[in-house]
Formats: structure tokens, C-alpha cells, sequence
């Protein structure tokens, strides 16, 4: 009785969550536009002026040019300027922290499942936009000290509309949610994946892994508000199959990076 007693004890799943922000990283706003551009390159801003050029020692850098004014940093509550042909060009990105997700238990041998959503919010005065990749630091992604869940594998090549799990299995995968979110999650509000315009709720399935892949994006500034993207998880197992009781921890990282 204690051996099966012990797999009507619950499962409890749990994600700890990290985030890395690439980019250039500046306490500030920059507004701009591009002055100039071709099909290949694009000149953010231009100046006028005669003279100067870099100058170096041992010690010292030095970037002189003549016949400007008005040069320097000036600020206000909501914008950062850098006036001055020697000012560097930046882009500023940035990226919530959320708190950790817990799932609901579920039973180990009756064939449940559980999922919940957590949301991050990217900020970027980028004039290209981000993009926005998810991983996971292990295969499986949800493990405890005794099992796992196996990471979700859709039919074919596109993400499964419905999450689908069989009866003698267990399974953990993520669905993207938001106006920000790739070509891939978007379905044709009915059956299908990377088809259509629709960003159907709980829909779109796909399986985490340690390779980066790509959720979410944007080809334009987003500043001063931000996009929230949520990312809906959900953890299953048949009924017919057995999940070992225990406490089931993934540990999840989102990299947001300026273009």
C-alpha cells in the first residue's frame, strides 16, 4: 500500500525564470530617425563640420572637431539627448523580470494536466525593432530528482493548434501570446499554425529546447510603453501513464536583443 500510495501523491510543477538583454544599454531615451538610407546602409544622423579627427597617447583618447554648438547631454523626465557629432548613436532595450510560475498539481496516475502563463515586457527606442528567443537550460525541460516530462513534439513541422498528448505519455511545451509574436504562433483561427493573422489564445504548441528559438519580435521602436509577450506553459500526463510523485522545476531563459 505505501508503494502505491506514493503515486496518488500529487505533482507539483515550478519555473524559475532568467533573462539576458542584449544590446547597447543606456540610462536613457534616444529619439531619432534616419537622415539618409539605401538598400544597404542607413545613416541615423548628420552634421556639419570642418576639422579635427581622433587623437591617442599611452594615456588618452581624444575626439575634437570644430564648428559645432550646443553640444553635451541634456534631459528631461522622459528623454535623454547626446548633442554633438562625437556622441555615440545607442540603442536602449529592456526586459521585465517576472516572477517564478507555479503550476497547479496534478494526479500521478488519473491523466491531468496544468497550465499557467507568465508575461515579460520588452522596451526598446531601437528604430529597427527586437527580436525575442526562448530556452531552456536542460532536455528534458521539467525534471524532478526522479523523472521528467517529456519536452512536446508537434505532428509536423509547424506547432500543433491543440496541445496533444498521448495516453501513455507526459509532456511539457510553451505557446507564445501577443502582438508582438512571430509568424510561426499566429494560426488561421481555426485549425492551423504559421497560417493566418489570429493570435488565438492557448493555442499554437510548440516544445522547449536548448537551442534559442525565436517567440516574438518587432521592426520598429516600441518606446516608451513596451510590448508584454506571455508565454502560456502546460505540463500533461496521460491516462495511462504513470508520473513518478515529486516536485518539477525548468528553468527557462528569454533574451530580448535590439536590431
Amino acid at each position: 500500500m505505501k508503494f502505491l500510495d506514493s503515486f496518488f501523491k500529487d505533482i507539483y510543477a515550478c519555473f524559475a525564470f532568467s533573462i539576458l538583454i542584449l544590446g547597447l544599454f543606456f540610462p536613457s531615451y534616444i529619439s531619432r530617425a534616419y537622415v539618409m538610407q539605401s538598400t544597404t546602409y542607413k545613416i541615423q544622423s548628420d552634421s556639419v563640420n570642418v576639422g579635427g579627427a581622433p587623437s591617442t597617447s599611452t594615456s588618452y583618447n581624444l575626439n575634437d572637431t570644430g564648428g559645432e554648438i550646443a553640444t553635451g547631454d541634456s534631459n528631461s523626465s522622459t528623454y535623454y539627448m547626446h548633442a554633438g557629432y562625437w556622441q555615440m548613436q545607442g540603442a536602449y532595450i529592456a526586459l521585465t523580470s517576472p516572477s517564478d510560475l507555479a503550476l497547479s498539481s496534478i494526479g500521478g496516475i488519473s491523466g491531468e494536466g496544468s497550465e499557467g502563463t507568465t508575461t515579460w515586457t520588452v522596451t526598446t527606442d531601437s528604430t529597427a525593432g527586437y527580436s525575442m528567443t526562448i530556452q531552456t537550460s536542460t532536455t528534458p525541460a521539467l525534471k524532478s530528482s526522479l523523472d521528467s516530462f517529456a519536452n512536446y513534439v508537434p505532428a509536423g513541422g509547424n506547432p500543433d493548434y491543440t496541445f496533444t498528448n498521448a495516453a501513455a505519455n507526459s509532456s511539457f511545451g510553451f505557446s507564445p501570446e501577443g502582438a508582438d509574436t512571430i509568424a510561426r504562433f499566429k494560426d488561421n483561427g481555426t485549425s492551423a499554425c504559421n497560417t493566418g493573422s489570429s493570435e488565438t489564445s492557448g493555442k499554437c504548441w510548440d516544445g522547449l529546447s536548448t537551442t534559442p528559438a525565436s517567440i516574438a519580435g518587432s521592426a520598429s521602436s516600441n518606446h516608451p510603453s513596451g510590448t508584454p509577450v506571455t508565454v502560456r506553459f502546460r505540463a500533461e500526463s496521460g491516462s495511462s501513464h504513470i508520473q513518478t510523485s515529486g516536485n518539477y522545476t525548468a528553468t527557462v531563459t528569454v533574451t530580448a536583443v535590439t536590431l
